[in-house]
């Protein structure tokens, strides 16, 4: 059986979300797009569908209470922040957050793809039953 995942989408701006969600939408193994404005829309959609995977504006996660709140309420979901560019500064906002990774505004549909084969794959996220 093949694995379908749920996304969440944290940012600001409301046609970039849109866009993206769209985008997103279109792929077969995604079931779920949710989208959010802000930090407190994050924290309640976090707890409400505990997502596979969280695309937040790193202005919303650049705290490091909301990445613990994030990593003990959903442990599963993969974290990535949404970033203009794949700078070094980025990256190592990143990397003090403990985020899984960043991925650009821009290419998200390329980023997520990759992600989301990797997860597909990946032996313990396997669907099926052995008894």
């Amino acid at each position: 059986m093949k694995r379908s995942f749920s996304i969440l989408i944290a940012e600001p701006s409301l046609l970039l979300r849109e866009k993206i969600a769209c985008v997103l939408a279109r792929d077969d193994r995604v079931w779920c797009v949710t989208q959010v404005e802000g930090r407190s829309g994050l924290i309640r959609g976090v707890a409400d569908i505990h997502p596979d995977f969280i695309l937040a504006d790193l202005s919303i996660l650049n705290d490091i209470e909301t990445v613990a709140f994030i990593r003990q309420s959903s442990n599963s979901s993969q974290i990535f922040a949404l970033v203009d560019s794949c700078r070094d500064p980025y990256m190592k906002v990143a990397n003090r957050l403990g985020l899984d990774g960043i991925i650009e505004k821009g290419r998200v549909a390329e980023g997520m793809k990759d992600t989301i084969s990797k997860a597909a794959t990946s032996p313990e996220d396997s669907d099926d039953d052995s008894d």
